[in-house]
């Protein structure tokens, strides 16, 4: 479902993803006989076997996920913050050598992945972008894009590592926002919210930001201005649109959930 920060966008590529990419996905699953004919109809780009995909989609979210994404979401961005530590510290090498000793292995200019099957991944210039997994087992996946062979693989590993996860991560409900939701508003705090979801360095347009916080676009660019005149956002112009991103301070107001003064 490509590179989606919510699963609204993610079920509307999946309904729109050509027959050719499906056909490349279903061919590494194993399909018993009972099923091959619906997943026929599936490659074959059936829109009534996509929406079935589509709701138990949703309904995977629904029991899996989304109870707990507001820890989640805390944990991984305390990880991500780590992997953007490292590279501060020294760059791309740091950063790959600070990764799992377990999965990879950086040898310059070769990083290796311990993984069961063997395989030479040359980046091109493409890069490679580097993905903390929580749903996965304790070993690493180098994901590739069969419908767009330009874009840079993924680095899938796993978020929690050798280590124990935080006692609260898989409780279900979240208090800690609602004081935030409080002192902002529910459509301001979710719009801090779909921003650090997203995690794109580039940020997300009005448009974007609307779309996911499902409220029209004049009202969303409101609330971007008051978010952005209290220091939380910053708004910068990219052609005919404007790009909103988290800062520093917006991060800490969403990871604490109440501000201190």
């Amino acid at each position: 479902m490509g590179n989606t920060a919510d699963l609204d966008e993610a079920v509307e590529n999946l309904l729109a993803a050509p027959r050719d990419l499906l056909r490349a996905e279903l061919e590494n699953l194993r399909i018993g006989p009972a099923h091959r004919n619906w997943a026929r109809r599936l490659a074959d780009g059936d829109r009534e076997a996509r929406l079935q995909v589509a709701t138990a989609l949703r309904i995977c979210h629904a029991v899996s996920v989304a109870p707990y994404w507001p820890r989640l979401r805390r944990f991984l961005t305390s990880v991500r913050e780590e992997h953007v530590r490292a590279m501060g510290e020294g760059g791309t090498e740091r950063l790959l050598e600070s990764l799992d000793p377990t999965l990879t292995r950086w040898r310059p200019p070769v990083l290796e992945v311990h993984h069961t099957r063997e395989a030479d991944v040359h980046l091109g210039g493409r890069g490679l972008v580097i993905s903390s997994a929580v749903f996965s087992s304790h070993q690493a996946e180098v994901l590739t894009f069969p419908g767009d062979p330009a874009q840079a693989p993924v680095l899938a590993l796993p978020a929690l590592g050798t280590d124990p996860p935080p006692t609260d991560l898989w409780s279900v409900g979240d208090t800690v926002d609602r004081p935030l939701e409080e002192l902002l508003g529910r459509t301001r705090t979710a719009v801090l919210e779909a921003l650090a979801d997203g995690c794109h360095a580039t940020g997300y347009s009005t448009t974007d930001l609307a779309r996911r916080v499902r409220v029209s676009t004049s009202s969303t660019s409101q609330h971007a201005t008051v978010l952005r005149k209290a220091g939380l956002i910053t708004t910068k112009r990219d052609g005919k649109a404007v790009r909103h991103t988290l800062t520093p301070l917006g991060i800490a107001l969403l990871e604490s959930g109440t501000p201190r003064f």
